[in-house]
């Protein structure tokens, strides 16, 4: 293994990763489904809203936000597992990737909106983070 000065511990960092997205995706979901009235949205100002309120953001009619949960809560659950098999990494690596091409998909959807929803570009930035970090459980 590698010496670093800051020790590196991939399933931390990656486990952190996807509960955050995870968190984010959710409160957007909740939004999506009017459980939350409007939408926090800092940076972007209604942004967010226009985002996810937008056609594309329910596909087969279902919140997005939702799906985006359900992928980094099935990420989550594999990553409490024994990763370093390879009947467990194959599954977590293949979700993660899937999560990470969702994010690019969602990021060139806004742009042709020219809204940007502050926590779906949070976790697109997340994204190769958590790739980098499943990758290394390996």
């Amino acid at each position: 293994m590698e010496k670093s000065i800051i020790p590196i511990r991939p399933r931390s960092w990656a486990v952190a990763l996807t509960a955050s997205s995870a968190a984010a995706m959710l409160y957007v979901g909740l939004y999506q489904s009017r459980a939350v009235r409007h939408l926090w949205c800092p940076v972007f100002g209604k942004g967010c809203e226009a985002v996810a309120d937008a056609a594309f953001a329910r596909p087969f009619g279902v919140p997005d936000g939702y799906i985006a949960a359900a992928i980094y809560a099935m990420i989550l659950l594999l990553l409490l597992g024994p990763v370093r098999e390879l009947r467990m990494w194959v599954p977590l690596l293949i979700l993660v990737v899937l999560a990470a091409l969702a994010n690019a998909l969602g990021v060139w959807d806004m742009a042709r909106l020219g809204y940007y929803c502050l926590y779906c570009m949070t976790t697109t930035v997340l994204s190769p983070f958590l790739l980098w970090a499943v990758w290394r459980l390996r």
